[in-house]
């Protein structure tokens, strides 16, 4: 159980910081499920230390940050440059620079009839232009479509295939849908172009329905 002795220091940060930046998370989501249950979140300022003492079904995650499932979707909430292979947890005062929301679904098709659906729900609700991208690596490919939400925020909703990995098991088909801070295409290098770190890399592809 999580003390108020621990909760005491964050709340503390947290109204110093109510002067900044505003962003609710579920209005930067558009009202997607599952961030609708996340309203109130202010993700401008969102700690891992806050993630940990309010956020009481989320459990750290090595090498990604804290994760909680939130009715069927499988929340992510990224910690860059976070190990926890020692059991550590991450840094409290870390900005988590992005929330993921990722559902399973039975079928390649499903799960790409509903990312086109989210797509099309987002674009109505905010009216803003989408900007679509492959992102590839070894053994995965992944459609995105990225909304600017104003600021460095991007809303993004992607897809990827079932997968059959080396083990012979399958990967169920995903998709998701991403509140964070930046494009993908500031994090990962452009197909053709440098790429010395060997990262996944992008390229512009034509967007669902054009």
């Amino acid at each position: 159980m999580r003390s108020l002795h621990h909760a005491l220091p964050l709340l503390a940060a947290l109204a110093l910081a109510a002067c900044g930046e505003r962003r609710d998370i579920s209005d930067l989501a558009a009202g997607q499920a599952p961030f609708n249950e996340l309203r109130g979140t202010n993700v401008a300022t969102l700690r891992a230390g806050e993630v940990r003492a309010f956020r009481r079904n989320a459990e750290r995650s090595p090498l990604e940050g804290y994760r909680e499932q939130v009715g069927a979707w499988d929340v992510l909430y990224a910690v860059r440059g976070y190990d926890g292979s020692d059991g550590s947890y991450p840094a409290e005062d870390v900005q988590i620079l992005e929330v993921e929301a990722t559902r399973e679904w039975p079928s390649d098709s499903v799960a790409l009839a509903t990312w086109e659906g989210t797509v099309r729900d987002i674009r109505n609700a905010t009216g803003a232009t989408p900007h679509c991208l492959t992102i590839s690596g070894p053994g995965f490919s992944l459609r995105v479509v990225e909304f600017d939400r104003g600021g460095q925020w991007r809303l993004a909703a992607s897809v990827a295939p079932s997968v059959r990995l080396p083990n012979r098991q399958t990967l169920s088909a995903r998709h998701a849908v991403a509140v964070r801070r930046l494009s993908l295409t500031e994090r990962f290098p452009e197909q053709g172009g440098a790429n010395p770190d060997s990262l996944p890399t992008w390229t512009r592809t034509e967007c669902p329905g054009q």
